[in-house]
């Protein structure tokens, strides 16, 4: 784990989200806001396939339709 600084225009974000009336809470928001890219991140890594993964379900729902007939 890592620590990072980050400013915060606090006006403006208390401004939108007016529960944010402490750097604490700040804080634990904006924490929020990363783990949950993060988690994000990987679900997209996920959901990425190869070229050849692609490749090789389109050639099985092909095969798979032919033999239908």
């Amino acid at each position: 784990m890592c620590t990072v600084s980050v400013k915060v225009n606090e006006a403006l974000l208390r401004g939108m989200r007016p529960e944010l009336n402490t750097t604490a809470a700040i804080r634990q928001w904006a924490q929020q806001q990363i783990d949950l890219r993060i988690q994000q991140m990987e679900l997209d890594d996920q959901e990425t396939m190869t070229i050849e993964e692609a490749r090789e379900m389109t050639l099985a729902a092909v095969r798979e339709e032919y033999a239908k007939l």
